[in-house]
C-alpha cells in the first residue's frame, strides 16, 4: 500500500482522524510516533498519570481493571484519550494481548504542533468515542437492573 493510500485509509477507518484529509493524517503521523509492543507487555499502568494516547494500527491490547478484563482493542481502536483531556491517573492497565502497533499522540504534539482545526476535529471525535462508551456502559448497567 502506498503511503497516500495508507492515510487515505486512516482517515475513512480510524474513529480519531474522521473528518481529517489524508493530508492532516500524514502531518499527524510525521509529528506523532509509532511503537511496536510485544505480547504481554505493559503499555500503562492503572493509577499512573500520563500524557499520551494510542491507536491501534495493527495487533490487539487488552484494558484491565485490575485482573478484570474490561475491554479488547484492534486496530482503528484508540485508547488513553482521556490523558489528553485530563491529568488524572489513568483508570485501567493497557497490555497487548498479542504483538501491537501503536500510534503514540501525546499532549506536547496535541496542543503545540497541530493545527486548531485539526485539534478541534480530534478532541471532537475522541467526544465522540467518549458519548458511545457512556452509551454502551449505561445500556450494560440498564439490563444489570433489570435481572
Amino acid at each position: 500500500m502506498s503511503p497516500d493510500n495508507r492515510f487515505q485509509t486512516l482517515a475513512q477507518k480510524v474513529g480519531l482522524f474522521r473528518g481529517l484529509s489524508p493530508d492532516d493524517v500524514e502531518k499527524i503521523f510525521s509529528k506523532g510516533m509509532t511503537m511496536a509492543v510485544e505480547r504481554g507487555n505493559t503499555i500503562f499502568f492503572k493509577g499512573v498519570t500520563g500524557n499520551q494516547m494510542f491507536v491501534v494500527l495493527g495487533g490487539k491490547v487488552a484494558l484491565f481493571d485490575g485482573k478484570k478484563h474490561i475491554a479488547s482493542l484492534g486496530p482503528g481502536d484508540m485508547f488513553g484519550e482521556m490523558a489528553l483531556i485530563n491529568n488524572e491517573p489513568r483508570s485501567a492497565a493497557a497490555i497487548a494481548a498479542e504483538t501491537a502497533q501503536l500510534f503514540v499522540l501525546d499532549e506536547t504534539t496535541f496542543q503545540k504542533l497541530m493545527t486548531k482545526t485539526v485539534a478541534i476535529r480530534i478532541l471532537l471525535n475522541i467526544i465522540g468515542t467518549l458519548s458511545h462508551r457512556l452509551r454502551d456502559a449505561n445500556a450494560k448497567i440498564s439490563s444489570l437492573q433489570a435481572t
